[in-house]
Formats: structure tokens, sequence, C-alpha cells
């Protein structure tokens, strides 16, 4: 083998690897694009759980806030009931 064969082997193999390192680069790019993209779904995907969760507490606090106003109006109508018949009570002994 001569000299110029062993330059051309030479000049081929590190053509090859320049090749084989372009590859892995291009290879590894698209994955950095594709984890990207995957983590910004997520981001959104995460702030679209956060409000969802947070217009809920919402509900339920404004569903809380219902029942603890009609308790409290049963409540009243039940002492005014029982005031009333107190005071029929009351009214009927004397």
């Amino acid at each position: 083998m001569s000299v110029r064969d062993l330059e051309a082997t030479v000049l081929a193999m590190r053509e090859a690897m320049e090749a084989a390192e372009r590859e892995a680069a291009d290879r590894l790019q698209a994955a950095l694009a594709q984890a990207s993209a995957e983590a910004e779904q997520l981001e959104r995907m995460i702030v679209a759980l956060r409000d969802e969760l947070e217009a809920q507490e919402q509900r339920h606090a404004e569903e809380l806030q219902g029942q603890r106003q009609q308790a409290a109006e049963e409540i009243r109508e039940l002492q005014a009931t029982v005031l009333a018949i107190r005071a029929e009570l009351e009214a009927t002994r004397q």
C-alpha cells in the first residue's frame, strides 16, 4: 500500500468520522427539540390543571358559603318557631 493510498484511507476515515459526528449532533439536536417541546406541553398542561383546580376551589368555596347561609337561615327559622311555640304554651298556661 502506498502513501497516497494511506492518505486516501485516512481522508475517507476522517470524512466518515465527521459524518458520524454530524449525525450524532443532528440526533442530539432533534432529541433536545423534542424534549423542549414536551416540556412546553407539560408546562401548558400544568397551567391548565392549576387553573381548573383554582376554579374548582372557588366553586367549592361558593357552595360552602351558600350551605352556611342556608344553615344559618334554617337555624333562625327554627329558633323563631321555638319562640313562637314557647309563647303559645305560656299563653295557654295563663
